[in-house]
């Protein structure tokens, strides 16, 4: 039973899907860092961003399990990792580059996708020696914009989003954990990983 839990965990909080959720986060309780994206276009955007984040990446990983380029869609083996992550990394340089040239200016999207391709090429060039949890470093990523947002522009309840976070957090290393995916260190190099590299890029352009 505590096992199907921190699967459900892994998957609720599946990597992938954290800038969905980062994305849902601004455009609620900061939309104006979107702009100039006008608020009646951002239900858009925000399936555009589903899109191109999720829905084609896992699309990619299914395809390459079904013709054996990979064993496992969890991708247990660190070696099995390398490719989809440069894969996912440059579609999503790619995603940044294009909303840059769409928007003419920096504004939070492209950074987002930046960042998140800054991190992904950290953890492809890491998982070469070792195994790091690509999971810690999405909440930690989610963790970073969080705090870096706030720092521009005041976040209602912020108190209760940072413990929200938190304990996404604590519930991510539990079910990693639980189901022996990753080592406490790899867990927490992650999730410091995510949460650096997302503040300074938030920070610098923000």
């Amino acid at each position: 039973m505590k096992d199907r839990f921190a699967y459900f965990l892994s998957l609720v909080f599946h990597p992938l899907l954290m800038p969905t959720y980062l994305f849902l986060f601004i455009m609620y309780m900061t939309p104006s860092l979107l702009r100039p994206i006008i608020e009646e276009s951002l239900p858009e955007v925000l399936a555009i961003v589903m899109i191109v984040t999720f829905l084609i990446p896992a699309l990619s990983i299914g395809a390459l399990r079904l013709s054996n380029f990979i064993t496992d869609i969890h991708m247990a083996d660190k070696n099995q990792r390398i490719i989809p992550f440069i894969f996912v990394c440059s579609f999503y340089g790619i995603t940044a580059y294009m909303f840059y040239e769409k928007l003419g200016l920096i504004n939070l999207i492209p950074v987002m996708f930046a960042s998140t391709s800054a991190l992904l090429l950290l953890l492809t060039l890491i998982t070469f020696f070792w195994k790091i949890s690509t999971h810690g470093a999405g909440i930690g990523g989610f963790m970073g914009f969080f705090i870096a947002i706030y720092r521009v522009q005041p976040v209602e309840h912020a108190a209760e989003w940072l413990a929200a976070i938190t304990l996404a957090a604590g519930l991510i290393f539990y079910s990693r954990l639980k189901l022996n995916a990753h080592t406490p260190a790899q867990v927490y190099a992650g999730f410091l990983a995510g949460l650096a590299i997302s503040y300074l890029s938030a920070y610098y352009f923000l």
